[in-house]
C-alpha cells in the first residue's frame, strides 16, 4: 500500500522521479507510466497531481526557476562586497551544473530545446534567464558604486556572463570534462581583469 504523504511531499516525490525519467529518456520518449514506476506510484496518482506530461515538465521548469532564484536571493542578502557576491554566484553555478553525473545541465539543455517550440516553457525559461541577469547586473552596479568594478554597461556584461555559464552547462550536458579548479583559477581571473577598476585585484582575491 502506498504511504499517504502531504501534498507537497508527494509532488516532490513525483517531480524527482519525472526529472530522472526525462533526463534519461528525453521528453518525447518519457511516459507517465515510467514516471509512476520510478516513484512507486500508480499512473492515477501522477495524473491526480499533474494532468499531463506537459504539465509535469512545466512543474519541473518552475522548480528549476525557484531553485535558481533561491540561491541568487541568498547571495544578494549576504553582507559581502560585490566582488565576493559575483564569485559566490559563479561558484554555485559550477557546483550545481557539475553535480550528480551532469544531470542538472542535461535538464537545462532539454528545457532550452523545448522552449523553442513550447510558448509556456519559453516564458519560464526566459524568466529564469532574466532573473539571473538582473541579479548579476545589480551586483555589478553595486561593485561600480563601490569603486571595485570599472564603469560598464552592467546589463550587457551580465548577459555575457550568463552566456558563458550556459556554454559550460552545454559542455557538461554532453559529457565534456570541466576542470572547476582551472575555471575558478584561470578563467575567473581573466574575466575579472576586464571588469575590475584595479585588474591586479583579481590575482590577489583568487590567490
Amino acid at each position: 500500500m502506498t504511504k499517504h504523504l502531504p501534498k507537497e511531499e508527494r509532488q516532490a516525490q513525483i517531480l524527482a522521479a519525472a526529472r530522472e525519467e526525462f533526463i534519461e529518456n528525453g521528453y518525447q520518449a518519457a511516459r507517465i507510466s515510467d514516471v509512476a514506476k520510478r516513484a512507486n506510484l500508480s499512473k492515477g496518482a501522477i495524473y491526480f497531481h499533474y494532468p499531463s506530461k506537459r504539465e509535469l515538465f512545466l512543474a519541473l521548469v518552475l522548480q528549476e526557476h525557484h531553485a535558481t532564484y533561491q540561491f541568487l536571493t541568498d547571495a544578494e542578502t549576504d553582507e559581502l562586497p560585490a566582488l565576493a557576491h559575483l564569485l559566490t554566484i559563479g561558484m554555485k553555478y559550477l557546483e550545481h551544473f557539475g553535480g550528480d553525473a551532469a544531470k542538472p545541465p542535461r535538464f537545462f539543455l532539454m528545457m532550452t530545446e523545448l522552449a523553442v517550440r513550447d510558448p509556456d516553457i519559453q516564458v519560464r525559461t526566459r524568466e529564469l534567464h532574466e532573473e539571473f541577469t538582473r541579479a548579476v547586473a545589480r551586483i555589478l552596479d553595486k561593485g561600480v558604486a563601490e569603486g571595485v568594478f570599472r564603469p560598464m554597461n552592467t546589463a550587457i556584461v551580465a548577459e555575457m556572463l550568463k552566456a558563458t555559464i550556459d556554454g559550460y552547462a552545454g559542455q557538461m550536458a554532453v559529457g565534456l570534462p570541466i576542470d572547476n579548479g582551472a575555471v575558478i583559477g584561470d578563467g575567473f581571473v581573466i574575466l575579472l581583469r576586464g571588469m575590475l577598476a584595479n585588474p591586479e585585484l583579481a590575482d590577489e582575491f583568487l590567490g
